[in-house]
């Protein structure tokens, strides 16, 4: 049982009270012998044990009384948390809230969101509790919303629903420190979620060290997770796939690709494909509109088996003549949005879009022997698409300076790792999203950047023939030469660079022959490797140069041999160096243009604050355009902002792995009813209504007996 002033309970050795006095009035009266007591005692047996009964039940009834006060005077709680909360109110309360779009699902039976039902349930347990002060993290407010009273948590307008993706384990990190740095005394912290594993992220690092952390403070840390995880299957989400212009004879035209998905709020993260359909329920026909511009359709979608795909839906933009190569990317861009009927949950109805002419995909080599990457040229040279245009450069280092680098989006680097201003230049450049192809060069030497440095050249091993990829016509006398060649044994189709195909075939990577490497001293993320230490090609993780400049090293990736004849078969087995090229190619040219296509966290809060609102939620303000979605026009830039792809994860946190989580954290899980007003209510009024029922019962038990009236003895009654 919890008590809102357990202090009360040291009076509960007054219930013995009824007793005590009791037995003092017993020890009142002293025992004289009289003989003609004995005919009385007699006379009285047969009710004697009513009577003791009685004198039992009143005693009972007296206790209960006497308990039942100062049981109400404690103020007892009932709900879910008794026992969980112990005996305690803390001060201060800290929040995580999720407020990740899932948690705008509208609860069954309620006018309220899962957000607006926990914040609701929380103020009113916090206030109940006697909580003094509230401190609030969220994943994007930079700093705790502190609030002297939990009743303003339900209205705080800084809990608005937001787009983005929650970070619990970062959340965590941040009570941490706030912990720390208030030196609160026991705490307890309220964790508001749906429990996505998109926002839990429960094989995160930071979970280590943030359970760590909170086993090392002297602070009593109570954790209390708020479960709403339930919900409604019948949820309908629309994502934008892709949305580009294509410039046909008869004119401009936008090609469409998205999805629809239906939800599924299973627990299980193991469900076979005969479950997963059975819980996507019957197949459906779905109105999509598709706005575009001031323009508006209709497309009937087929929804079968909760999943639906359009690919490459083709509309005629306005007649306005085939684009000329001088008209600017800003003339030619525009925006749109996929809409689908209300339902469940308003946040995932709609997926925004822009579009614009494509533009150039502009690579620069900077190679001292270009002969050695011909085959790479070329790659660079050919278009995936006719409606894609393709432009390449060569230039030397000293030459950089003149380059035009806002229009650049791979840079293939052939020669000594750059220094000084080249790699400044390289530096800026792939901060702001562009990609470098890092090829060895003949004489390696001895300097350093992006966290690497070549060393030398070294022939490899061949790969054992039992291993090698065999011809289905049996073995010429090339292939004999081939076997002396070694090959990628191992590759990462998880990575950009070599994922699958569309249609779900693996690139040809282990047929590539490799007869010599340049050794890469440096960190790096293997994407393809001969053997577990000798690598093929590599990703750099972040590092800092030797001019103290940190570059994000998010697109640099280290071939650690040629295209040349001498080095590899590269250039003969085209298909996986021109995969990779293209890969890498339209990485860095989304770059280049003015419409991004982006998810919530991805903008720069600054640059959204000067933006002005194509569509979206009218209410947000400007300072906040960063959290939500919608179409954003700055002067630079035309920006699309949807919803993260993990929010259509439907994976659930599992029980065992909120074990693995918290370990020997003190923790409970509290699954949030819809309809409930607070997680704790006082029931102070049924110990009062339960002390005067004992009272009135032993009122009416003390009530003396009615006596009859006797009569003379030898006298009889008139008649």
């Amino acid at each position: 049982m919890s008590f809102l002033q357990p202090w009360m309970l040291v009076a509960l050795p007054l219930i013995a009270a009824p007793v005590i006095i009791h037995l003092v009035n017993q020890r009142r009266f002293q025992t004289v012998p009289w003989a003609a007591m004995m005919f009385l005692l007699q006379a009285s047996k047969m009710s004697s044990g009513y009577s003791k009964l009685r004198q039992w039940l009143i005693l009972a009834l007296r206790t209960l009384a006497v308990a039942a006060l100062i049981l109400f005077t404690a103020r007892p709680l009932a709900s879910g948390l008794l026992g969980l909360l112990g005996n305690r109110t803390d001060e201060v309360a800290i929040v995580l809230v999720d407020r990740s779009p899932s948690m705008q699902q509208t609860q069954p039976g309620t006018g309220m969101t899962k957000q607006q039902s926990a914040l609701m349930q929380l103020s009113s347990t916090l206030a109940t509790l006697g909580v003094k002060r509230v401190a609030i993290f969220d994943s994007y407010s930079e700093k705790p919303i502190e609030l002297e009273t939990p009743e303003d948590i339900a209205s705080n307008v800084s809990l608005l629903p937001n787009g983005a993706t929650s970070d619990l384990p970062g959340l965590m990190e941040r009570a941490l420190v706030y912990i720390k740095s208030n030196q609160l005394a026991s705490t307890d912290v309220w964790i508001c979620s749906d429990m996505r594993e998109s926002d839990w992220k429960s094989r995160d690092g930071r979970w280590v060290a943030a359970r760590e952390g909170f086993l090392n403070l002297a602070q009593d840390v109570r954790f209390h997770i708020l479960d709403l995880s339930s919900g409604s299957d019948e949820n309908l989400a629309i994502r934008i796939v892709n949305a580009k212009r294509v410039e046909e004879t008869s004119g401009p035209e936008l090609s469409i690709s998205f999805k629809l998905q239906r939800g599924s709020h299973s627990r299980s993260s193991e469900k076979n494909e005969a479950d997963a359909i059975a819980a996507s329920g019957p197949s459906i026909q779905v109105p999509v509109q598709i706005e575009v511009g001031s323009v508006r359709s209709v497309l009937p979608v087929d929804l079968q088996s909760g999943l639906a795909e359009v690919n490459d839906y083709r509309i005629p933009l306005l007649a306005e003549g085939p684009a000329k190569e001088n008209d600017s990317l800003e003339s030619q861009a525009g925006w749109g949005a996929l809409r689908i009927p209300a339902d469940t949950n308003l946040a995932d109805n709609t997926s925004y879009f822009v579009f614009e002419k494509p533009a150039i995909r502009r690579s620069i080599i900077v190679s001292s022997n270009p002969t050695l990457i011909e085959a790479i040229e070329l790659c660079t040279n050919i278009s995936p698409e006719q409606s894609i245009r393709v432009a390449t450069e060569t230039a030397t280092s000293s030459q950089l300076d003149s380059v035009d680098w806002n229009a650049i989006s791979l840079v293939i680097w052939h020669e000594q790792l750059p220094t000084d201003r080249s790699l400044e230049l390289l530096t800026n450049f792939v901060s702001s999203g562009g990609q470098v192809l890092f090829l060895p060069p003949e004489s390696p030497n001895t300097t350093q950047a992006f966290g690497f440095q070549w060393t030398t050249w070294e022939t490899v091993q061949p790969t054992p023939s039992g291993t090698q990829p065999q011809p289905p016509d049996g073995p010429t006398n090339e292939d004999s030469q081939a076997a002396l060649l070694a090959r990628v044994q191992q590759w990462r189709n998880d990575s950009t660079i070599l994922s699958n195909t569309l249609n779900g075939a693996a690139l040809p990577v282990g047929q590539i022959g490799i007869k010599r490497i340049c050794r890469v001293q440096g960190n790096g993320t293997a994407l393809a490797s001969i053997n577990d230490t000798t690598p093929f090609l590599l990703k750099m993780d972040a590092a800092e140069t030797d001019t103290s400049n940190s570059g994000t090293n998010q697109g640099v990736y280290v071939c650690t041999t040629t295209p040349a004849q001498s080095d590899s078969t590269l250039a003969k087995d085209g298909v996986v160096m021109y995969v990779a090229i293209q890969r890498v190619l339209a990485a860095g040219a989304e770059r280049v243009g003015f419409s991004k296509m982006r998810t919530v966290g991805d903008s720069d809060r600054k640059q959204l604050e000067l933006a002005t609102q194509e569509v979206g939620d009218s209410t947000v303000f400007s300072n906040n355009y960063v959290e939500h979605t919608g179409v954003y026009r700055t002067p630079d830039l035309l920006i699309a902002q949807n919803r993260t792809a993990e929010e259509d994860n439907n994976t659930f946190v599992q029980e065992s792995n909120m074990a693995e989580l918290f370990g020997s954290l003190p923790w409970s899980r509290i699954e949030s009813g819809a309809n409930a007003n607070s997680l704790v209510q006082e029931i102070w009024k049924w110990f009062v209504i339960a002390m005067l029922l004992a009272l009135v019962i032993e009122a009416a038990l003390c009530i003396p007996k009615r006596r009859t009236a006797s009569r003379p003895l030898g006298l009889t009654q008139p008649t």
